[in-house]
């Protein structure tokens, strides 16, 4: 039936494009938020696969004691898997576009989805680099456009990174911050740009790690070990700015200066951000200052709050240590 947008600012159905990888898992996502799922591909043979992958996704849940039967056959019972895509979505409150990541097959779709979407609903991808302007460039009703990038698996990993369109209307991001918050996400905005934050982030660690097996100092197991026990165990709980507020920028330059001068390698180069921030004071926590201001006492409480954190990362990774 066609959208007729009676309810503003709601999203009770949602069309999740491209069955794969992460479309199977999106439309598990919202089946189990009571959202009304289409979840559209080409052959019925990948939607016949994306069914078996979700089932196994459900069926381990139960195992782990996370469902039980009767909430699995209500998640099954809200997808309707089809390959019409052009009748199913004026139907939808929110488009998910979630094809590979192929610029002209995806701006294809989008030209698809502009065109038979009603007006008022969210057109949204999962690009994880492309720049949302350019993929929905000329589309009608520009104010609904609005990229959001999740994270593998997407029923589990709570990050979004959503990157509103250039002519997206405020109160549609509001929309999808609250959405995506109801379905028990982080969304964090972030202006379009290539690899956003996440990728450029994760991409620079994987450089440097590929390097340091490439030079002979550790293998990759080794170095998986040596990032999951250290800086990656801290990560869980904090974020680099505030892990550099605990430690001082002052510690952070001197490491920078350091490996400047001994491996000669661009990226070492002490970032002018963190010069500025040593110039000016702004050491972290040991000034009451840094990348974020503290108040009193904040020292202690910053120190019970991670050793309690860290206690309980501990105990789980002990108990997968068992495991393994």
């Amino acid at each position: 039936m066609q959208k007729n947008n009676s309810k503003p600012g709601k999203i009770d159905t949602a069309l999740v494009v491209g069955a794969g990888i992460m479309g199977h898992g999106f439309a598990q996502l919202l089946a189990m938020h009571n959202i009304e799922v289409f979840l559209v591909d080409q052959s019925d043979d990948i939607l016949a696969r994306a069914r078996c992958w979700i089932v196994d996704n459900l069926d381990y849940m139960i195992e782990l004691g996370k469902l039980n039967t009767s909430g699995k056959e209500t998640v099954l019972s809200a997808i309707n898997f089809t390959t019409d895509l052009v009748g199913n979505l004026p139907k939808a409150d929110y488009v998910l576009e979630a094809v590979s990541e192929d610029f002209d097959l995806k701006r294809d779709v989008w030209m698809t989805m502009g065109q038979n979407a009603a007006p008022g609903t969210i057109l949204a991808s999962n690009t994880s680099s492309y720049d949302i302007n350019e993929l929905a460039e000329g589309l009608p009703n520009p104010e609904r456009i609005i990229g959001t990038h999740w994270f593998h698996p997407p029923q589990i990993t709570p990050c979004v990174e959503v990157i509103p369109s250039k002519h997206a209307d405020p109160s549609n991001i509001d929309l999808v911050m609250e959405f995506l918050t109801g379905l028990g996400k982080v969304p964090t905005i972030c202006k379009s740009a290539p690899g956003f934050v996440a990728n450029r982030i994760q991409m620079a660690l994987a450089a440097e790690a590929i390097a340091l097996v490439e030079e002979g100092l550790a293998t990759p197991a080794e170095v998986d070990s040596i990032v999951k026990n250290s800086f990656g165990f801290r990560l869980g709980a904090y974020g680099p700015f505030e892990i550099m507020d605990q430690a001082g920028a002052d510690t952070y330059l001197g490491v920078y200066r350091y490996l400047e001068e001994k491996l000669d390698k661009p990226h070492f180069k002490p970032p002018k951000l963190l010069e500025k921030q040593v110039k000016a004071g702004k050491l972290g926590l040991k000034s009451a200052s840094g990348f974020y201001v503290y108040g009193p006492g904040a020292v202690e409480t910053m120190r019970r709050d991670r050793d309690r954190k860290f206690y309980a990362r501990l105990e789980l990774v002990r108990k997968e240590w068992e495991q393994e």
